[in-house]
């Protein structure tokens, strides 16, 4: 049966007891239906041991070629990732194949938990990131659930094994205080007025890079108030736009410290054109921006990705409720938006600090006065 998970219902696909491929939907009705089509499909296709026997490698070029058409671009990039590339191959492109040769070796069928586990640890051990080990986890899951379907495979041996715990330390934000943010956005201005402009929205609205680089002219309205339209987002290296991260779009109001900005971005340019772009014309490049304004000297040791940060704590510092500055950055949870209290402190802890330093200066007036 499907379970509720959120504001969407899951639906699961069980093999033995254990959960081979999960989906999610809009309605339980949908849900169940996709239950029912995909226990069918698996009744008629049966594990079929004989077909198990055939290596991981062979059997993921038919499952690549399945893929086209099915999937984003993205999507499919990442998966391609799983074969190793002719360079790889011959030892020319100075990196390792993502799966090792005794993996792509293994008969499809016979892989298990343990030997995702221990390709898992390889990958660690290799230096990659946890969060990178996750992401190709997810395309090795997602190709034994395809296996499943199709017969190769009676379960998905990467659901039984523990994905990477990541034990780095959490990375600290650094938001700029607004007198800092104002010294910034001046420094930049003498080398580019253009992308001094583009400072200020990024952190005075909190969008992200790559929504940045997506939005269009006609996402910029002034009526009933002025705001930006965030629906699509194009990371670099993506050639067309999609979804936003959270997979919904969002308004986020313009105030009056960052609508002149907008207006300059927005002059002249037809409705569908790209509303930010750089100096001269053209879509955002982040190295290009980082160079042409030296941002890694005039940025004061943040990272473009900080300035959503400083939007998030000058909203909140202005006292703007916890929840709108969730909706304003798109978050899924509240929780995500609490970590700037915790950076910032409690409206309480401010209040009751303001208090004190206002009786202490009140103590320390009448001593002096007493003194005097």
């Amino acid at each position: 049966m499907p379970v509720r998970r959120g504001n969407k219902w899951e639906a699961r696909l069980k093999i033995n007891g254990l959960v081979v491929q999960t989906k999610r939907f809009d309605t339980k009705r949908e849900a169940a239906a996709w239950e029912y089509e995909a226990r069918g499909k698996h009744r008629e296709s049966g594990f079929n041991p004989a077909r198990g026997k055939k290596p991981v490698e062979v059997v993921l070029i038919s499952y690549l070629e399945d893929r086209v058409g099915r999937v984003s671009p993205t999507t499919l990039a990442n998966d391609r990732f799983l074969l190793p590339t002719q360079g790889q191959l011959t030892g020319k492109s100075g990196t390792q194949p993502l799966l090792p040769i005794w993996l792509r070796k293994l008969n499809v069928g016979d892989v298990t938990s343990g030997h995702v586990k221990r390709w898992q640890d390889s990958l660690l051990a290799r230096g990659l990131a946890p969060t990178s080990v996750k992401r190709h986890r997810e395309s090795l899951s997602s190709f034994f659930a395809w296996c499943v379907e199709q017969g190769y495979a009676a379960a998905n041996p990467v659901k039984g094994a523990a994905p990477p715990k990541d034990r780095r330390p959490t990375e600290q934000m650094r938001p700029l205080p607004e007198p800092e943010l104002d010294e910034v956005v001046a420094e930049v201005a003498r080398r580019s007025p253009g992308y001094a402009d583009l400072i200020v929205v990024l952190a005075r609205t909190g969008i992200r890079w790559g929504e940045c680089r997506a939005l269009r002219v006609q996402d910029f309205t002034e009526v009933p108030m002025p705001m930006l339209w965030v629906g699509r987002n194009q990371p670099e290296g993506v050639p067309t736009a999609k979804a936003t991260k959270s997979g919904l779009g969002r308004r986020v109001p313009l105030s009056n410290a960052v609508l002149p900005a907008v207006r300059r971005f927005a002059a002249g340019k037809a409705p569908d054109s790209l509303l930010f772009t750089r100096p001269g014309g053209g879509q955002l490049h982040r190295s290009m921006l980082v160079r042409q304004t030296s941002w890694t000297k005039v940025g004061r040791g943040r990272t473009l990705h900080d300035l959503r940060h400083t939007a998030a704590c000058l909203w909140l510092m202005s006292g703007v409720p916890l929840g709108t500055v969730q909706a304003w950055l798109g978050h899924s949870t509240i929780a995500m938006t609490s970590r700037y209290l915790h950076h910032l402190g409690d409206y309480a802890d401010r209040a009751a600090l303001e208090l004190l330093n206002g009786t202490r200066g009140s103590g320390a007036k009448a001593d002096d006065e007493e003194t005097g």
